[in-house]
């Protein structure tokens, strides 16, 4: 079935000139074929792209669309053969006509990428666009290798796990194969944990469940940070909370990379300047002490 938000190439045809308004179907078997008839919409309670008629208007017109009729009558119903290099040309009223409810029918996707995730038998075959397609995922592809051959190889084992898998402590060029490899078999996945700002926080995030600090209940799935801060019930909204709290993030920071946290404090100290969360921080260290001399 065709979807109208993914259609705009062949909204194009239907609108051309007399000489390019043409549909081509493609089979996506050698030698496919298949007698169809419009589709049922069971939300409109009637067939998908199939004007409702009068008889007398059905009078006025050369060519109409029947359906409805059962039994013996069925016959009688509008039928087509879709096959292999189908052409319509919709100058033609009649192709027009036929289009209108073709197009509904779950056996005919939008390209031939479309029908390999569905269970589509037909596409619509438009002139270079697969072409297109495939240029512009090879460029992609491009792209994503492009990112990790500059990438430092000390950021591998954290661009593995922003991947979903932890490599921790494998050898580096085996870590690069994966890489190499992801890039090739899913570009756009690469080249977002290159791209996207928040990957900062999910990297973050990662390595903190990887140490504990972060703990998801086997229980309730309730994610936490330490005994008492919730964050969410899924990766997604965890992330999301600590993206909304700075105080929290950087908390979360200074456990996980407490060697980078003390040369920033110290910097920060000798700059009279503090931010919030290690302020936080250093209220509760005094308050600590204040506790155990007590």
């Amino acid at each position: 079935m065709l979807k109208h938000d993914d259609m705009d190439e062949v909204y194009q045809l239907e609108n051309g000139t007399l000489s390019d308004k043409i549909i081509e179907i493609k089979s996506v078997f050698k030698n496919g074929k298949r007698t169809v008839q419009p589709a049922f919409d069971r939300a409109t309670g009637w067939w998908a792209g199939v004007d409702r008629l009068t008889d007398e208007e059905k009078k006025k017109l050369k060519y109409y669309v029947t359906v409805g009729n059962s039994g013996e009558q069925a016959r009688l119903n509008t039928k087509m053969v879709l096959k292999d290099g189908m052409i319509l040309n919709l100058s033609n009223e009649v192709d027009a006509i036929n289009w209108k409810w073709l197009q509904h029918l779950p056996c005919l996707a939008k390209s031939y990428e479309a029908a390999q995730s569905s269970k589509a038998e037909f596409y619509i075959h438009i002139e270079g666009r697969e072409a297109t397609l495939k240029n512009n995922r090879t460029e992609r592809v491009f792209k994503a290798l492009e990112k990790v051959m500059n990438d430092p190889e000390t950021n591998y084992t954290d661009r593995a796990l922003l991947l979903g898998v932890d490599m921790e402590g494998e050898p580096l060029p085996l870590i690069k194969e994966f890489l190499l490899d992801s890039a090739q078999k899913n570009p756009d996945k690469v080249l977002a944990i290159y791209r996207d700002g928040a990957m900062k926080i999910h990297l973050l995030y990662l390595k903190a469940k990887r140490k504990g600090v972060i703990t998801a209940s086997p229980s309730d799935g309730v994610i936490k940070y330490g005994n008492n801060t919730i964050l969410g019930i899924t990766d997604e909204a965890a992330i999301a909370y600590l993206q909304m709290n700075e105080d929290i993030l950087q908390l979360l920071e200074q456990d996980i990379n407490p060697e980078y946290f003390s040369k920033q404090m110290t910097k920060a100290e000798s700059a009279g300047k503090l931010t919030p969360a290690q302020a936080a921080a250093k209220a509760r260290e005094a308050r600590a002490n204040n506790t155990e001399n007590n």
